[in-house]
């Protein structure tokens, strides 16, 4: 699905999932982003020097950021991204508009808003 990812990006998708996702197994994600096992234990390491991640092993086991965690994480959008809803704003009502805009302010990257 995620086809050549550097390692850094493969990290950062792997930790959107985490916050997004309230528990997936290591083996679904050496399967969503084609590799290893060995190479998600890895990266988990890595991304555990940054964000509370829990790894319980076993049939009910999983991986999770813990509850307690605060941290924030920002995913922005990409150009082509916000390109599209460029594009579905000029074809919007004007209600519309105004939330299409409000999206594209609220995820975009500070210098993709002007």
């Amino acid at each position: 699905m995620r086809d050549k990812l550097l390692p850094f990006d493969r990290r950062m998708e792997m930790l959107f999932m985490l916050v997004n996702r309230y528990r997936i197994t290591r083996r679904e994600l050496a399967e969503v982003f084609s590799v290893s096992d060995d190479t998600i234990d890895r990266d988990l390491i890595i991304l555990t020097r940054y964000v509370p991640i829990s790894i319980t092993r076993g049939c009910a086991g999983g991986v999770e950021i813990l509850n307690n965690y605060t941290g924030i994480i920002h995913k922005h959008l990409s150009q082509d991204e916000i390109d599209l809803l460029k594009k579905y704003q000029n074809n919007a009502t004007e209600a519309d508009k105004l939330i299409l805009k409000r999206i594209i302010y609220k995820f975009s990257a500070p210098e993709a808003r002007i």
